[in-house]
């Protein structure tokens, strides 16, 4: 074998070190293999922009916007330049350093001295390359790259995860406003009824034809109607300004947006993955932040350890020196110097100990976080499916009973015009209809919150792949 590839070997052996960091083996947690929903459409994945489906435009609009102006998102940004810094600086600490040293002095020594009984005067000027570096024989430094790769790709991974929450509140901001909006307009036209019916009671009552008791009774019911709807103003108003903070708008120009362009009418429910499997849920980023997160608490006990052992550090210098600053790049004038250096832990109070037992305690809070997350994905999961069956079959009950209440409605108006029935029996049905609508439109609402709910909760979307094409080069 030649000198070169002794020198070869010898480097790599350098730049690689060993590794003191513990085998990692990922928990694995048991989960069903599927879940089943009410839907009748089975699907394997997702589109990212899965709010499309609800084939609003407005909504679209706002999402997008959220990515863009949301605080939050933002700030998740900005932990991956933090989180990238520390990556290059922990890379840098593998490779030798070299810096640009350049000196110029004029010294006046002292006459009073054992050496000297005169005063002498001279300059010195210098220029030099010089070099450190300390061999990574125990892997200290390549685990510290470790981690911060892997607590990198965690905050690539926690951006994501900002991104789903954001998209998913936005929609269900969105249409709870929908809903509030609706129900306002039916609590106006109750309401109006009540009015009606409250003047018919009032003249009944001045005849002599009924009590003051039945009247107080009416006059309750409609206050009780108009304390509804302000609760529903002040819920608008405040879902507004909800909103306005996600999307990154004023809670003026929402409001705006809402009084001149918003459609005051909810949508219906939109046909949502079914037959999920579980390998679904290991798409969720915040499972894979928390993968991450562990790499790096485990990486961290290999940076511990290390500190048991020696450090050998190497040092040279190479440049010029005179006493003459025409003369410093002359033949003569050059230098250099080599060197290294060893030194060896020999007694701390029992620091690097500590350390190492800090470090194994954080990899198992990892651990535990790292199991904590999956079991969360789980019952999110499990929540919003549960949540969809019992809502799916309340919103038939709530159709059922508005078709019967609409009946009777049309029924009575229909005797009322034809004499048979009196208009106060009129109006008892059309509060009746209107109730029965309003408890619709909360269900309603209540549904396309909780299919958005498993959206977030099956990942949003997210796509693994691309993910880990995208973080591959880091």
């Amino acid at each position: 074998m030649t000198r070169n590839t002794y020198i070869a070997a010898l480097a790599v052996m350098m730049m690689s070190g060993c590794s003191l960091s513990p085998d990692l083996k990922v928990p694995e947690q048991a989960m069903p293999d599927a879940y089943r929903s009410d839907s009748v459409q089975a699907v394997s994945s997702f589109d990212a922009s899965w709010w499309n489906n609800y084939r609003d435009e407005k909504l679209s609009a706002l999402i997008e916007e959220a990515l863009k102006n949301n605080y939050d998102l933002q700030s998740a940004m900005a932990n991956i330049s933090l989180a990238r810094a520390s990556l290059s600086l922990s890379t840098s600490d593998r490779y030798p350093s070299v810096d640009i040293e350049g000196s110029g002095k004029r010294t006046r020594t002292s006459s009073d001295t054992f050496s000297s009984k005169a005063h002498n005067t001279y300059n010195d000027f210098s220029l030099s390359a010089v070099l450190s570096y300390e061999v990574d024989l125990w892997g200290k430094y390549k685990e510290a790259e470790a981690s911060a790769r892997a607590s990198l790709l965690a905050t690539y991974a926690a951006k994501e995860t900002v991104k789903i929450a954001l998209a998913a509140s936005v929609a269900d901001s969105y249409f709870t406003l929908l809903s509030l909006y609706e129900q306002y307009d039916i609590v106006k036209e109750t309401i109006q009824t009540r009015e009606e019916s409250l003047k018919r009671y009032q003249a009944q009552y001045v005849a002599g034809a009924i009590t003051k008791a039945t009247l107080l009774q009416e006059q309750a019911s409609l206050d009780s109607a108009r304390i509804n709807q302000d609760t529903l103003a002040q819920s608008i108003a405040l879902q507004q300004s909800a909103l306005a903070v996600l999307v990154g708008k004023s809670p003026r120009a929402i409001a705006e947006f809402a009084h001149e362009t918003l459609n005051r009418k909810l949508p219906n429910d939109i046909v949502v993955p079914a037959d999920l499997p579980s390998s679904l849920l290991q798409k969720r980023p915040d499972i894979l932040q928390a993968e991450e997160q562990l790499k790096a608490a485990n990486a961290n006990i290999g940076v511990a350890r290390a500190a048991y052992f020696p450090s050998i550090s190497l040092s040279g210098a190479l440049g010029f020196e005179s006493t003459q600053l025409s003369n410093l790049f002359q033949s003569q004038s050059a230098m250099h110097s080599f060197g290294g250096s060893l030194a060896t832990p020999l007694f701390n109070m029992g620091k690097t100990s500590a350390n190492v037992e800090s470090a194994k305690a954080n990899k198992e809070l990892a651990e535990i976080n790292y199991a904590k997350t999956v079991q969360q994905a789980f019952q999110d999961t499990y929540d919003a499916l549960n949540s969809r069956h019992t809502l799916t079959q309340q919103l038939e009950h709530q159709k059922a009973y508005l078709d019967s209440v609409s009946q009777v409605y049309v029924l009575t108006k229909r005797q009322y015009e034809q004499g048979y029935s009196d208009y106060l029996s009129l109006l008892d049905a059309k509060r009746n209809y209107l109730a029965a609508q309003l408890s619709l439109v909360q269900t309603k609402q209540s549904l396309i919150s909780s299919g958005i709910s498993l959206y977030k909760a099956l990942g949003g979307g997210f796509d693994k792949q691309a993910f880990e094409k995208e973080t591959s080069e880091l």
